[in-house]
């Protein structure tokens, strides 16, 4: 039987597909992307890791479980030791001061907010849903892209961070979840998620083209 987050995959393949041949994705991957671009994206990105806090942390006082609060305070200390100790020393390796950089271009701000707003009106199926939409679109365009080669190291260990087996195990790990919480849910509340789920991807589609627009040049 077809699991509930592999039917979302299935009537979402063409919103995938675009998320999976976009421009900033092919540019990694024939090693082309522009550093401006790139630098751009970094703010974009180092400021979304505290949307993401909140995101989590939503998600611990919703979940139903100790299981999954001990999960997800453990993505929680990784967000807030790992994820900003990188976002720091990449932006002052590559000397990127974030206000010099656009920070809330109407993309960036809906894909912050969209996110935001959909973890603090809706339950806990309807975060993972967010996060499940988000990592395993990651995983899986980062995991093609880490077969070729990219000049720029911090290029190269963003893609490496994102193709490794820790992120899949989380990205595998809110697949699941996924699976188990819509297993309970009526069919109207799955076709929900499921506009939940390509919506996250609309907006990831969005964000991503969004480091493209009047970045400086690196």
């Amino acid at each position: 039987m077809e699991s509930f987050s592999d039917r979302l995959l299935a009537e979402h393949q063409a919103t995938w597909q675009a998320m999976q041949q976009h421009r900033f994705v092919t540019d990694i991957e024939q090693d082309k992307l522009p550093a401006g671009v790139f630098n751009q994206y970094l703010v974009f990105e180092g400021d979304f890791v505290a949307t993401a806090i909140g995101i989590f942390a939503l998600a611990v006082s919703k979940a139903p479980g100790i299981r999954q609060q001990r999960w997800l305070v453990g993505v929680l200390n990784a967000l807030v030791d790992d994820q900003m100790g990188y976002f720091e020393q990449v932006l002052a390796r590559r000397g990127i001061n974030p206000d010099d950089y656009q920070r809330n271009l109407p993309a960036v701000s809906r894909f912050r907010d969209g996110m935001l707003t959909a973890a603090r009106e809706g339950g806990y199926a309807d975060i993972v849903t967010l996060m499940f939409g988000a990592e395993w679109m990651y995983y899986h365009w980062c995991s093609r892209v880490y077969r070729s080669e990219q000049a720029d190291p911090d290029i190269r260990h963003w893609v490496e961070m994102h193709a490794e087996e820790t992120f899949f195990a989380q990205a595998r790990w809110l697949k699941a979840e996924l699976d188990q919480c819509a297993a309970i849910l009526p069919e109207g509340e799955q076709r929900r998620l499921s506009a939940l789920y390509r919506q996250v991807l609309e907006w990831e589609i969005d964000f991503h083209g969004a480091a493209y627009a009047d970045c400086p040049a690196g």
